[in-house]
């Protein structure tokens, strides 16, 4: 007995050192082969790669052996990183994969790398296929737990479904990377995934991933090599063209159809600096929104709405600007005649810098109960610096100033922010702001402005969570005068707690629901002057299971001080989705609320039921219909207020990985009862899309829309365009 005790612990010890032992000499070999990319990993080069198994699967099994076998290969050659995966699959039939637009594989079949280059738990960058190899690639944040799938590279990719599953083949160019400028080797962070959406949602990975560590980054392998890699002096021309003819006439006045034609051009400059700094320049930039923003509820709202950046400019090196309070919000400038951006990531921290000139000058003015949006036509200078200082693996500290300026307005911002991870599973974060606002008499006169106003915030934010439990405590502050005017932070003069938590609980492999989750929160908020505004209460329970199923049952109670007077109201909401076929996916929300009118000159209460239907259906490998109805109605004094809808309806045919047709409809919909003016809109694209990579486009299109209200009897066209856009990024 003795003996067996004493050679299982040799034996233990000779696996631990041979396991550090590797774990130490990890690394990607340099192989001055290339390949054919095909998908399908023939060439003699793939058998002298780093070979990695994505042994691990942990989702929805906790670091269990993954279900089927994922093999990875890699290797660079001083220009480019090379992966390679072959995926298994016994079950080949009910493989996801079909030909869908760049960055839209979300519920598909996937395999990818996720990349620390600069092995410092920051952020990642994340290069994911399908099996026939259409890309998504994104960015993760681990500093504001954020995920950026507007950033775009070009980088080179193709898969193939084999008789055993499938295989895909990546090539990235180390130019579209950044990490350190010295030429010895280098160290960095790589986890290789698998995402298989079966009757769960699995995930495989080459590295487990421990659930009391709040971070994701920090768990990644460590790689040596990349000796003497260069991203090289990288210069990237996009030029662009682009030309309409739109027509367009007053309904109300009864005039003829208007027309006028519009051709416009301008560039689009990236240069890398170094390896780890990018400099961006526009000259009449290319800032047309071919990708509409879906359709929202805008009735009956005191605050303004939040809409994605989509403009290429911006979104180069867009996290560089992140902060936990959103201080620069990019769709701010609107129409800009130019700008210049530098971006840069060294060893002790990261730099970005924004110079822009504006058309227009966009401004939202905030208030403890709501907000507006104005606009004055005078163009406007924006200037945007953000410093963020690594202290340690687990600690930084940041510095943002924000300028804007137009005649005799201007807006200054300075805010200072911190993040420390005080153990695995608890953070402390927090951020201070300081403005200060020059106002025109135009504001002072229309608004009550004063001529000169300044005002503080600040944001406190402890919060745990690990395997089981997570809780948070938050605090934030905005004097009345605080203003934002280059952010989106549309609430000011007063301040709120919260504080809240909530328990995990995990399925076994056989159960129903693999993830369930109850949370709640307390929270409370006072106006600057001591009258409280708000008390509310809340739970949520969200569940996950087969056929891919998520279930979020929400309600609560708050009390509402508003208009001089006082609302009880209570709420809930139950939402879901599931997958009855692996092609389709439907989903269905409800709910009821006691509500107040905010449309009217004076409040009132009321309730308010709405439901909201979706329904989205890939049919084959290249057709695929998205349907979205929102409807909402509102009672007051039991009688009708109003009611909304809204529908957004997509249909699109992709040919191949490079090309698709689109049709694109949106409707809206508010009927007043009362002396609110009643309003149909029907807005229409039909968009033909040719990209040659994820930079080069060619666009042709038509849209149009329709109006009615209480003067148009009937939905009635009132503008219409046929546009073409072409964009080329020439890499020199």
């Amino acid at each position: 007995m003795h003996n067996n005790k004493m050679s299982a612990w040799i034996l233990s010890v000779f696996t631990l050192l041979c396991a550090c032992a590797s774990y130490g000499n990890d690394s990607i070999p340099k192989l001055s082969k290339s390949i054919e990319l095909d998908g399908l990993l023939e060439e003699p080069v793939w058998r002298n790669a780093k070979m990695i198994n994505l042994a691990y699967e942990t989702s929805p099994g906790e670091n269990i052996t993954a279900k089927y076998p994922t093999v990875a290969y890699l290797y660079e050659d001083g220009e480019f990183l090379y992966v390679g995966i072959v995926a298994s699959d016994p079950e080949k039939e009910t493989l996801r994969a079909s030909y869908r637009d760049r960055d839209d594989i979300g519920d598909e079949d996937q395999v990818g790398i996720q990349i620390d280059t600069f092995n410092d738990q920051r952020r990642s960058y994340n290069f994911f296929v399908n099996p026939l190899g259409i890309q998504e690639d994104s960015i993760s944040d681990d500093v504001l737990d954020r995920e950026d799938y507007s950033w775009n590279a070009i980088w080179y990719s193709a898969g193939q479904i084999t008789e055993k599953g499938y295989s895909v083949e990546l090539k990235i160019p180390f130019k579209i990377l950044r990490f350190s400028n010295e030429r010895s080797d280098k160290t960095w962070a790589i986890d290789l995934v698998r995402l298989l959406p079966k009757d769960y949602e699995y995930r495989f990975a080459s590295n487990p991933l421990d659930r009391n560590i709040n971070c994701r980054i920090c768990q990644y392998q460590k790689y040596a090599g990349f000796k003497d890699i260069s991203s090289g002096q990288n210069l990237e021309i996009i030029p662009y063209l682009a030309g309409s003819r739109s027509e367009r006439r007053d309904l109300s006045q009864g005039t003829d159809w208007q027309s006028g034609d519009d051709v416009d051009g301008g560039i689009d400059l990236r240069w890398a600096v170094n390896d780890n700094s990018i400099l961006n320049a526009t000259i009449n930039p290319d800032f047309s929104q071919v990708e509409s923003d879906s359709a929202q509820l805008a009735v009956n709202t005191r605050f303004a709405l939040f809409f994605d950046e989509k403009r290429p400019f911006f979104l180069e090196g867009a996290d560089y600007f992140n902060t936990m309070l959103t201080v620069f919000y990019s769709r701010n400038i609107a129409d800009p005649d130019g700008g210049i951006k530098y971006t840069s990531k060294g060893d002790d921290g990261s730099l970005g810098v924004l110079l822009a000139r504006d058309n227009s000058t966009n401004i939202i003015l905030p208030s403890s109960q709501s907000s507006r949006l104005v606009s004055f036509q005078e163009e406007s200078n924006s200037a945007v610096i953000r410093y963020a200082h690594d202290i340690s693996e687990t600690s930084l500290l940041g510095v943002t100033m924000t300028h804007r300026d137009a005649g005799d307005y201007s807006n200054d911002l300075i805010s200072f922010d911190g993040k420390h991870q005080l153990t695995d599973s608890d953070v402390l974060r927090y951020q201070l702001i300081h403005t200060q606002s020059d106002n025109p008499l135009e504001f002072q006169t229309n608004y009550g402005l004063d001529a000169t106003e300044s005002g503080n915030a600040y944001r406190l934010n402890y919060s745990h969570n690990d395997r089981d439990w997570s809780w948070f405590l938050s605090h934030n502050h905005f004097d009345e005068d605080f203003r934002a005017d280059l952010g989106f932070l549309t609430r000011s003069g007063y301040r709120k707690t919260i504080v809240g938590g909530g328990h995990r609980w995990y399925g076994g492999q056989d159960e129903f629901f693999s993830r369930i989750q109850l949370r709640g929160d307390w929270d409370t908020s006072t106006q600057y002057d001591g009258q409280r505004l708000e008390t509310e209460s809340e739970m949520t329970l969200s569940l996950e299971g087969r056929s891919q199923s998520e279930i979020d049952f929400h309600f609560g109670n708050r009390e509402v001080y508003f208009d001089q007077q006082w609302f009880e109201q209570n709420f809930f909401n139950l939402s879901g989705s599931y997958k009855p076929f692996s092609s389709l996916r439907v989903g269905l929300a409800f709910s009821q609320a006691d509500a107040i009118d905010f449309v009217s000159a004076d409040a009132r209460a009321g309730e308010t039921q709405g439901y909201e239907i979706f329904f989205d259906w890939q049919a084959g490998k290249h057709f695929n219909f998205y349907m979205e109805y929102v409807y909402q109605n509102f009672d007051v004094a039991n009688m009708r207020f109003f009611d909304a809808k809204i529908a957004n309806a997509n249909l699109i045919y992709q040919f191949n990985e490079k090309s698709f047709l689109r049709f694109l409809t949106q409707f809206t919909s508010y009927d007043f009862s009362l002396d609110q003016d009643d309003e149909k809109t029907v807005a229409r694209q039909l968009l033909y899309a040719y990209k040659f990579d994820a930079k080069s486009v060619l666009y042709i299109g038509y849209s149009d829309g329709a109006l009615e209200n209480e003067q148009i009897g009937s939905l009635e066209n009132n503008q219409r365009t046929f546009f073409t856009k072409f964009s080329y990024a020439f890499q020199l």
